[in-house]
């Protein structure tokens, strides 16, 4: 095992993957990558494992949907119903164009979480 270290700078995204890819037909071991922007397939080509990442995102996006229709039908239409700037608060629906920003904020929020 060497303690040998390579580092490379490439301007152009296909060099960089078509030496990933010599890199790793050699059998060397490649640390890290870093770019800009990212390169489609540069994942693939170190060898990296798919991640779940996207699908537990979409889940928890969904369940942060889920909890803010929830969450504003029961504050504004169902516990405290108050007539806010002429809008009728007895149906969810009617409100729904007003409650959009809010849907989306907590929707990224549990995303990110």
């Amino acid at each position: 095992m060497s303690n040998k270290t390579l580092q490379a700078i490439f301007d152009d995204d296909d060099v960089l993957l078509s030496a990933v890819k010599d890199l790793r037909a050699a059998e060397y071991h490649i640390e890290e990558i870093f770019t800009p922007f990212p390169v489609h397939g540069l994942e693939k080509a170190v060898g990296l494992p798919n991640t779940r990442i996207a699908i537990t995102a979409f889940i928890y996006g969904v369940i942060g949907f889920s909890f803010s229709v929830w969450m504003m039908n029961y504050m504004m239409i169902a516990d405290w119903p108050q007539n806010i700037g002429g809008k009728p608060s007895f149906s969810f629906a009617e409100n729904m164009p007003a409650f959009v920003p809010i849907m989306f904020e907590l929707t990224v929020f549990f995303a990110l979480i």
